[in-house]
């Protein structure tokens, strides 16, 4: 009877070791990697200084064994008919250079695994607009011969870019529309790249824990894919101009 009692609790044991494990996947958050961070922000549009910061990161599956670099893909809607100025953020547009990638961790957070250590170079760039949508791009890398290349534990949680925001040209002279109206934005899929003699890059698209952030909109989202990639619909109020923080507050009460 002990012996029975003492297997069924090693079974249980083995068992709630493989359910605990974290699955393989990409996370999405403001401010730091996966549930460390948040889903929501919102913002009172009141200031041009200061940034806003988007982290994603993935959770790293059996194979990973060297990886030099990644590319990453993300998908921005908004709730209004079309991309307001605030998110043009392309070259020659509205907010020009208010999106930058920073794939830096030393300085922290610190609550998922920092694989480049600094040693990573590359950029994030945005799509032409495509009505209320637009796509944003990010490529990033290790130089081939670096002695930080190495294997990644499987359910290990990994840093992989920070997409920074400005706040530039939001109120005052020049300044774009649309920071108050709502958007989200979803990380569609990440491709890790591995060099010879491996030759086996790494494609992850299913979350971990969330796969989108959202701004100024605490309303329903469904995640959809119309064939171009995957955005939110979203279910929340469109401003009809400029709001005082007061207002914008009473949107989320």
């Amino acid at each position: 009877m002990k012996f029975l009692i003492a297997v069924t609790a090693a079974v249980l044991a083995v068992a709630l070791t493989s359910t605990s494990a974290p699955a393989e996947g990409i996370n999405l958050s403001w401010d730091d990697c996966g549930t460390h961070g948040v889903q929501q922000r919102t913002f009172a549009c009141d200031t041009n200084a200061g940034s806003n910061t988007i982290v994603g990161s993935f959770v790293a599956g059996a194979y990973l064994t060297a990886v030099t670099g990644a590319e990453a893909v993300m998908d921005l809607n908004s709730s209004s008919p079309a991309l307001p100025n605030w998110w043009m953020q392309r070259t020659g547009s509205c907010r020009a250079g208010s999106l930058n990638g920073n794939f830096d961790f030393t300085a922290g957070p610190f609550n998922c695994f920092d694989y480049w250590q600094g040693g990573a170079i590359g950029a994030i760039t945005q799509d032409p607009p495509d009505g209320n949508r637009v796509r944003i791009q990010g490529v990033f890398a290790l130089p081939t011969d670096d002695s930080r290349i190495g294997p990644i534990a499987e359910g290990t949680e990994v840093y992989a870019f920070k997409a920074v925001i400005t706040n530039a040209r939001t109120t005052g002279l020049g300044a774009c529309s649309g920071c108050d109206a709502g958007a989200c934005i979803v990380f569609h899929h990440i491709l890790l790249y591995q060099p010879p003699p491996d030759h086996s890059n790494y494609y992850l698209s299913n979350p971990a824990d969330r796969q989108f952030v959202t701004w100024q909109c605490p309303g329903d989202i469904q995640i959809v894919d119309p064939g171009i990639g995957q955005f939110c619909h979203l279910d929340c109020p469109t401003p009809a101009g400029s709001r005082t923080w007061g207002q914008i507050k009473k949107l989320y009460r």
